[in-house]
């Protein structure tokens, strides 16, 4: 095969780490110890016969558990479509595809249906401007909002920014794999200004393994 035709064939970044994420949740039951900790603070404002919304849900593991902590219906809205797939998979593993629908698309422009709850798990991160992200999602939110993101103050937040440049190198380094992507950390008090103005009032909060922000809002 002819070097640029290998190069173009090379499966995107984000299909492979769904792979591996689905992997992972199938051992441990989510992809990531952050979205356990989201999770766990999801069920602590009452998951029990809601609505949930997982913008950004990757392979779909945050809304699955929400569904096994007694959430009555979970979506998830993904940019990856491989992603899509490992989420529906996952679903159906479960025996949880009753209740779960899985839709490729952009969280911060696609017509988003209301839910009592709205999770953005790591995906503030992935936006250069998160205006956007934050208007739509807010708007399909009833009772509680959450977001995890990187740190962006104090040691931890200069370490977050070094890490972050480091990688978006190494992502142009490799934009035919990486397609274009770059990681972002955004100034959190100002995310936390707009969810507050937008009715809600922060009700948890904590640093998550040294470089993450969880943060839970309930409406005011």
């Amino acid at each position: 095969m002819d070097p640029k035709e290998r190069d173009r064939a090379e499966p995107c970044c984000f299909d492979e780490w769904a792979v591996h994420s689905a992997s992972r949740a199938r051992k441990r039951g989510v992809g990531a110890p952050i979205t356990g900790r989201l999770v766990e603070a999801l069920d602590r404002q009452g998951l029990e016969r809601r609505t949930v919304l997982d913008v950004g849900c990757g392979t779909g593991d945050l809304a699955l558990a929400s569904l096994q902590r007694g959430a009555e219906r979970a979506s998830g809205i993904d940019l990856a479509g491989g992603a899509i797939e490992q989420a529906r998979t996952l679903a159906t593993e479960r025996g949880l595809a009753d209740r779960a629908a899985f839709t490729v698309g952009d969280g911060a422009v696609a017509p988003l249906e209301r839910h009592d709850v709205v999770a953005l798990n790591r995906v503030l991160c992935c936006y250069p401007s998160v205006d956007t992200l934050l208007a739509n999602s807010l708007g399909a939110t009833g009772e509680v909002y959450a977001y995890t993101a990187p740190i962006h103050i104090g040691v931890m937040g200069r370490f977050n920014r070094v890490s972050v440049a480091i990688s978006n190198r190494w992502f142009r380094f490799r934009k035919r794999k990486f397609r274009g992507f770059q990681a972002f950390v955004h100034d959190l008090d100002a995310v936390d200004r707009t969810i507050a103005a937008a009715g809600f009032r922060r009700v948890d909060a904590s640093r998550v393994r040294g470089v993450w922000q969880l943060a839970v809002f309930s409406r005011s």
